[in-house]
């Protein structure tokens, strides 16, 4: 009953400030993970793009573009 009331009347760290759009988002990757081929499809775009983002890349871009600090 605490946790509730806190959730509901506080939520300093706005917990559920996007829970709305979090159970849409889960709702439709639940529809999308029943289409098979689609799901596939997905999965592997997702795979294949994250090859471009690793920590080590994204820091020394970071570096570069904002912070500008030598190595």
């Amino acid at each position: 009953e605490r946790l509730y009331k806190e959730l509901i009347n506080k939520d300093w760290f706005m917990t559920l400030l996007d829970l709305e759009d979090y159970i849409a988002v889960k709702d439709k990757m639940m529809e999308d993970y029943l289409d098979q081929e689609k799901w596939q499809k997905k999965m592997l775009v997702n795979i294949a793009k994250a090859g471009f983002f690793s920590s080590d890349r994204t820091i020394a871009q970071y570096n570069e573009d904002i912070w500008k600090l030598c190595e």
